[in-house]
């Protein structure tokens, strides 16, 4: 039985209930004493925790940023938009917030040494940027750490991610749909987890959809606006005299607006000739003329399971000391506009 089936067995969250067991404030003393009570008549007075074991333990939660090398993290900080939502959401535990920042271009043993000095009970790690040998260095941490936005499908460490590959599918489902025969891919340029399954994604959609892939219909691209914008319209140069995909899903919003302004600078209409769906779903797009369709990931989502998973590790020895790991992908809505 989990906490959270416990707490909705007893009528309160499983927030309350975190705060009730570790003695920590945020609820009266009446109603702290009724669940005991009630704990201890259905037999989970087990889980309360010892006052002094408590008061030995730290109470705080790192959000650890992972910078590789900032071409994604400093050009559109995602991470901000998360951090604010954790920093929301912690002291609902009980827990303060701490905030690390681990740089590639720095010293990373340093960094990793004076992050195990800290006092943290556990930490969410930001791994946008990460391969699986920059996490291997977290797993040997004397916390429990929760990898968040990569999935790192051959470590044995637990993770939250977004579902890219529902993402891309949506996308390519919405384009058939529209009776579009060949549709190419806009790749950005910079190798991240996320970018990895979104191709995946696109490839596996074309062949459960029975169209052909042809593999220069993936044009890599620029992560910015202007470099995106640059790199299609050098791409429409060199096809002018060649047909080319009459849609395109992206790797992100921000290729997906540097390439409506490349097609539209070159004659094209968008969507009567050339259909642009983006991913993401940043509020550029509807800043964008046409208004961009794009991927919208549930941003609530990812924290809430992120802070859940790490607080089983934190809160229950024996769930910590289990040596599976536990994967949770969040789902992606397709959010239609006037690009599609």
């Amino acid at each position: 039985m989990t906490n959270k089936e416990i707490a909705q067995q007893l009528g309160i969250s499983a927030a309350t209930l975190s705060l009730i067991i570790n003695h920590k404030p945020g609820v009266s003393e009446a109603k702290r004493q009724e669940i005991f009570t009630e704990l201890k008549n259905r037999g989970y007075a087990h889980i309360i925790k010892q006052v002094n074991a408590i008061n030995d333990a730290t109470h705080n939660i790192g959000f650890i940023i992972y910078k590789k090398d900032g071409a994604i993290l400093d050009q559109y900080p995602f991470f901000l938009l998360l951090l604010e939502i954790f920093a929301q959401q912690i002291p609902q535990y009980g827990y303060n917030m701490v905030l690390h920042t681990i740089d590639e271009r720095n010293n990373v043993s340093t960094q990793i040494q004076q992050l195990q000095n800290s006092d943290l009970a556990g930490g969410i790690v930001f791994a946008t940027e990460m391969a699986e040998k920059d996490m291997e260095q977290f797993l040997a941490l004397p916390f429990p750490v929760v990898a968040l936005d990569n999935e790192f499908m051959t470590l044995n460490c637990d993770a939250v991610a977004i579902n890219n590959r529902m993402g891309t599918f949506q996308a390519i489902k919405h384009i058939v749909e529209k009776e579009h025969k060949r549709i190419g891919y806009f790749k950005c340029k910079n190798e991240i987890s996320s970018f990895k399954q979104r191709a995946y994604g696109y490839q596996n959609a074309l062949a459960h959809y029975h169209i052909f892939f042809k593999q220069q219909d993936i044009i890599p691209t620029s992560f910015t606006v202007e470099g995106s914008f640059k790199d299609v319209d050098m791409y429409l140069n060199e096809n002018q005299k060649n047909e080319i995909p009459t849609a395109f899903v992206c790797d992100d919003d921000t290729i997906a607006s540097g390439a409506i302004r490349a097609f539209q600078a070159h004659g094209y209409h968008i969507p009567e000739d050339i259909a642009i769906i983006g991913f993401n779903n940043r509020p550029m797009c509807q800043e964008i003329t046409p208004a961009l369709t794009s991927i919208d990931v549930q941003k609530n989502a990812l924290v809430t399971e992120s802070v859940q998973l790490l607080l089983k590790r934190i809160e229950n020895p024996l769930h910590y000391n289990q040596k599976y790991a536990i994967k949770i992908l969040t789902e992606c809505q397709l959010v239609i506009r006037q690009s599609s």
